[in-house]
C-alpha cells in the first residue's frame, strides 16, 4: 500500500482570528520595520487591538536587518578603498533616486500626511539639498495628480526655490506656484541684462504657452496690470509675443485672445475677427463689416481690436505678397483697414489721432501697386526705387515691403530668370533698416 504524501507542517496563527490585528503584526514584520517614520503609531494600534507589548516589541527586533546602518559600513569602505567623499555620496544618491523612481507609489505617498497628521520634518529636511529637490521635480513630472508631490512643490516654491521650478507641467496644477514662475520669469525679463531679453522672453513663453489653461491664466494676469502708459504698452506687446507663441503651439486661443482685448462687448466686430483669424483667411464680408463699424461709428471702436499681430499679417501679406489678389470692389476697404490699424491711436487724453491715416493709405496704395506690376526681371522698378523710399518711411509700408521681398526671393526660380536683379532687393532692404 503506497504511503501518503508527507503533509506540510500546521502553523499555528495566534492573530488568524482578528484581521487588523494581523495586518499590524505583518506591519511590525515588515524588513526594518522600526525605521519606518509611522512605526510607533502602528504599534500603538497593536497594542490597542490586544497585542502584547513584549510581544511587540520582539516582533519588532526580529524583523530590523539595520540596512541603513549596512549602507553606512559599506561607505566607509568604500572611503578606505580610495574614493573621495563627493564621489561616494553621488553614487548613493543616484542609486537611492534610481530606486525611490523605480518603486514610487503615489497612493503611499499621499498616506504619509495622513499618517503624519503633519508635515514630515525629514520632507523639510530633504528639499534643503537640490539632489532631493531635482527628484520631487521628476516625480511630480510622473505623477501630476499626486497629493504628496504637488504640497512637497509649493513647499520647495515657500522656501525660495521657485527659479529652479522651470517645467509648466509641474507648477500649471497649482496656482500659488504657477504665479511665483510668471512673476520671477515677468522680472528677469524687466531687470535682467539686455543681452539675455531673447533667451528670457522665451522663457517666459515656453512657460505660460504650455496649455490653454497656462495661457489664460497668464494673460489674464498681464491684462490686470495697470500703471503708466509705457507699462501699458509693455503689457500688449508681451500680451501678443505669448499669443503668437501659443498660436505656434496650435492651441486654440483666439477666441480667448479677442475675449481679453475686451472685444466681446462689441458682438459683431467679435464674430468677423474670429471667423478671419479662426481660419488664418480673410474674406469680404468680414472685412466689410470691420470697415463700416470704423467708418460709422460713433466713436469708433477701439482701435486696439485692429492692431492684431496675426490679422495685421494677413492684411500685409494680401497686399504684398506676389500672387495674391484683392477684390477691387473690396480693395478700399482693405486698405483703410489696414492704414487705420497701423497710423491711428488714441492719445493720452483719449482722444482719436488720425492724422496719418490718409497718408499711410497712399503709401501703402503707392507701394501695393508697383509690388504687384513688378515683372520677373524686375529691371522696370529701377526708377520707381525713389518712389519706394518715400513709402517706406511707414512703417507699416516697410514691414510689406520686407514681405515681398521675402517672399520673391524664396522663389527658386528667381535666381535662374532675374539673379542680376539681386543688388536692387538689397537696397530696398537696406532702406527698411535704415527706418526700422
Amino acid at each position: 500500500m503506497a504511503e501518503a504524501p508527507d503533509a506540510e507542517p500546521y502553523e499555528y496563527d495566534p492573530y488568524a482570528d482578528n484581521p487588523e490585528l494581523r495586518e499590524c503584526v505583518n506591519a511590525l514584520s515588515a524588513r526594518d520595520a522600526i525605521l519606518e517614520p509611522g512605526i510607533a503609531k502602528t504599534f500603538e494600534q497593536f497594542l490597542d487591538l490586544g497585542g502584547k507589548e513584549k510581544e511587540g516589541a520582539h516582533i519588532l527586533a526580529e524583523s530590523y536587518v539595520g540596512l541603513p546602518h549596512v549602507l553606512n559600513v559599506m561607505i566607509e569602505w568604500l572611503h578606505v578603498a580610495g574614493y573621495r567623499k563627493r564621489e561616494i555620496q553621488a553614487m548613493v544618491e543616484d542609486h537611492l533616486k534610481h530606486l525611490i523612481t523605480q518603486h514610487f507609489d503615489p497612493k503611499k505617498a499621499d498616506l504619509i500626511f495622513t499618517e503624519e497628521g503633519s508635515v514630515p520634518s525629514w520632507l523639510e529636511e530633504m528639499i534643503q539639498f537640490p539632489t532631493w529637490r531635482e527628484l520631487f521635480y521628476q516625480l511630480a513630472e510622473q505623477y501630476p495628480d499626486c497629493l504628496m508631490l504637488k504640497f512637497t512643490i509649493k513647499l520647495v516654491s515657500d522656501a525660495g526655490f521657485q527659479s529652479e521650478i522651470t517645467s509648466a507641467s509641474t507648477a500649471q496644477h497649482q496656482p500659488e506656484v504657477f504665479s511665483s514662475l510668471v512673476k520671477s520669469a515677468l522680472l528677469q525679463i524687466t531687470t535682467g541684462r539686455v543681452t539675455d531679453a531673447h533667451e528670457h522672453l522665451q522663457d517666459f513663453k515656453t512657460l505660460v504657452c504650455h496649455s490653454q489653461h497656462t495661457y489664460f491664466y497668464s494673460h489674464s494676469v498681464l491684462q490686470s496690470l495697470s500703471g503708466t502708459s509705457q507699462l501699458t504698452h509693455f503689457r500688449r506687446w508681451l500680451g501678443q509675443e505669448i499669443h503668437r507663441e501659443a498660436l505656434l503651439r496650435k492651441h486654440e486661443v483666439t477666441n480667448m485672445g479677442l475675449h481679453l482685448t475686451s472685444v466681446g462687448s462689441h458682438s459683431r466686430l467679435f464674430e468677423s475677427l474670429s471667423s478671419m483669424l479662426s481660419r488664418s483667411a480673410l474674406n469680404p464680408a468680414d472685412i466689410s463689416i470691420l470697415y463700416k463699424h470704423y467708418t460709422e461709428d460713433d466713436p469708433p471702436p477701439p482701435v486696439q481690436f485692429l492692431q492684431t499681430p496675426h490679422l495685421l499679417e494677413l492684411l500685409v501679406q494680401a497686399f504684398f505678397k506676389p500672387g495674391s489678389a484683392i477684390n477691387k470692389d473690396h480693395k478700399e476697404k482693405y486698405l483703410h483697414i489696414l492704414a487705420y490699424a497701423s497710423s491711428v491711436y488714441d492719445n493720452e487724453d483719449g482722444e482719436r489721432c488720425v492724422d496719418e491715416l490718409e497718408d499711410t493709405k497712399k503709401a501703402l496704395e503707392t507701394a501695393h501697386m508697383i509690388c504687384s506690376k513688378a515683372t520677373v526681371s524686375h529691371t522696370e522698378l529701377q526708377v520707381e526705387v525713389p518712389t519706394l523710399f518715400q513709402c517706406i518711411k511707414y512703417p507699416i509700408v516697410s514691414l510689406g515691403v520686407l514681405r515681398w521681398v521675402e517672399h520673391t526671393l524664396s522663389d527658386l526660380t528667381f535666381f535662374e530668370e532675374a539673379a542680376e536683379s539681386s543688388p536692387l532687393f538689397l537696397v530696398l532692404l537696406d532702406e527698411v533698416s535704415q527706418n526700422s
